[in-house]
């Protein structure tokens, strides 16, 4: 079976080996099932392509106007009036206008919907069309991460209005404002896009773009490498033969993204502060950046250490294997044959990973290693998207980071309110509660004073490392390669999954 796929993946390669020079064949890890922003779990690549926002993100991630040519806000931060561009069609011809902008934030409310983007706007009280190029938005609360959750792109009412977003065909033939049109797309293997010639912010450079679904690394060197794929992010250990290819360059993108251990709280022994302290006092963080990562990481505390956020003053589980044993004795578990047993059942739980990621399962495998030194019988186990539920198994190799506002992946992720067993859009998968996590997360959103937004995030930080819910493990830096026959593209930083490795795609070009 596997070498049935791989087979048929080098004959699509075979077919894009010949792109003509107005095309540019991008190779991307995931494929999404619905092409729409209000369903996107932040790394979509394809909406980079198809919509555009009233906000967009300069390469570091200061916050520009895009629909929005400028806003103001009042003085208690409840009330917010953006002025759009008025030069602006979308792909079917059709006018864009403020009518749009209260479609898509009041779709995104939708509870019948309940699509993931709603936590992004829980704040909103009203949208209201001031005339069709003005729009008036009324909060509860002050929110300051309101202007990065305008970034989401927006959707055309004419098309959508009254009709069910969750199966509409909208979400496999989408039509937006963004700089491509979607113009095809062959499920399992590619999408592809035209240049939209009446973009606002002018023409792409390139006519043509195909996103190529190729999830495995290896493969997707190798088509770097063939010439059947023009860009692609790879993985830092295969980084060295692309790198004395005189036909590839390689650019080293910084990224918000880590991995971690994630502790499922439904797991009574995992539920135990010991066992999650001495978890972490037993992994070498360090060794894990420099001899996996070859360079393209450091060592994860905490899930906003790569934000403006982070409190540098935090503190950190150091690698003492020592003190992971020291921590388990006093909770009443006691050393026999090499593993810790406690009421005659020994310290065991398995690690899940999904098996076409190899980093993940290297982790899960260097965890289980690590883990024994200690007297923890850890079992790492790789299996496939569709084999098993992250919120229900023992314990995960996660991932998250978001570049933007800090808000977008710990609100989700760690409060109580987004537990995914009482919400199906919840990104807590681990059902994790912790009282003082929750106040800080709901403060930090709710003001608009960028100091004690820090120190709700600080105290946030300090909440986590007190009852850990993960084992925070590396930050990535991500190699992007790329034949040298490309040009246009800039560094930024990315999300997770190395989202927004795209953003510039309207200024790419293949000479």
């Amino acid at each position: 079976m596997i070498k049935t796929l791989f087979l048929a993946t080098l004959l699509v390669a075979q077919m894009f080996a010949a792109t003509p020079k107005d095309t540019i064949v991008v190779g991307i890890e995931n494929e999404t099932a619905r092409i729409n922003p209000l369903f996107d779990e932040d790394h979509d690549s394809a909406l980079d392509f198809v919509f555009s926002g009233l906000t967009r993100f300069s390469p570091d991630m200061k916050i520009e106007p895009d629909l929005a040519k400028s806003w103001t806000v009042s003085k208690d931060g409840l009330v917010w009036v953006f002025n759009l561009r008025q030069d602006v069609s979308w792909h079917d011809g059709q006018k864009f206008s403020a009518q749009d902008v209260k479609f898509t934030i009041e779709q995104a409310l939708n509870e019948k919907l309940n699509a993931p983007a709603r936590a992004s706007f829980e704040e909103v009280k009203s949208v209201e069309v001031l005339s069709p190029y003005q729009l008036k938005i009324t909060l509860k609360s002050p929110f300051p991460p309101l202007l990065d959750a305008l970034s989401i792109g927006v959707l055309p009412k004419h098309l959508l209005e009254g009709k069910d977003l969750n199966t509409d065909a909208y979400n496999q033939h989408p039509i937006g404002t963004g700089p491509f049109k979607f113009a095809k797309w062959q499920k399992g293997s590619y999408i592809s896009f035209v240049a939209n010639e009446h973009f606002y912010r002018g023409s792409p450079k390139a006519k043509k773009v195909i996103l190529k679904i190729v999830p495995d690394y290896n493969v997707r060197t190798y088509e770097i490498k063939n010439g059947s794929l023009d860009v692609a992010l790879v993985e830092p250990n295969l980084v060295r033969a692309l790198e004395r290819d005189p036909h590839i360059k390689i650019m080293d993108m910084k990224s918000a993204d880590y991995r971690a251990l994630m502790f499922n709280f439904h797991n009574d022994l995992l539920k135990s502060l010991a066992v999650r302290q001495a978890i972490n006092y037993a992994i070498n963080r360090e060794l894990i950046a420099h001899k996996i990562l070859h360079g393209y990481g450091f060592a994860a505390n905490n899930p906003i250490q790569a934000s403006w956020a982070n409190d540098k003053n935090a503190k950190s589980y150091p690698y003492n294997p020592q003190k992971a044993k020291e921590i388990l004795g006093k909770a009443g578990w006691k050393l026999k044959g090499g593993v810790f047993y406690k009421n005659g059942k020994p310290l065991e739980f398995d690690i899940y990973a999904f098996n076409s990621d190899p980093l993940r399962v290297t982790l899960a495998n260097i965890l289980q290693s690590e883990l024994a030194k200690v007297g923890i019988k850890a079992h790492a186990i790789a299996k496939n998207h569709g084999a098993f539920e992250i919120s229900k198994v023992d314990s995960f190799i996660i991932g998250w980071g978001s570049p933007l506002d800090p808000d977008i992946q710990t609100y989700r992720v760690f409060s109580t309110k987004m537990d995914a067993s009482v919400n199906e859009n919840g990104w807590n998968y681990n059902h994790y509660s912790d009282k003082a996590v929750d106040e800080a997360l709901l403060k930090a959103r709710t003001t608009d004073k960028i100091e004690q937004r820090k120190w709700w995030y600080a105290k946030f930080i300090r909440a986590l490392h007190e009852d850990p819910p993960f084992a925070f493990l590396v930050y990535l830096r991500y190699p992007l390669a790329y034949r040298s026959n490309i040009t246009g593209i800039q560094s930024t930083i990315l999300g997770h999954h190395g989202a927004r490795f795209t953003y510039s795609v309207q200024e790419w070009s293949k000479h």
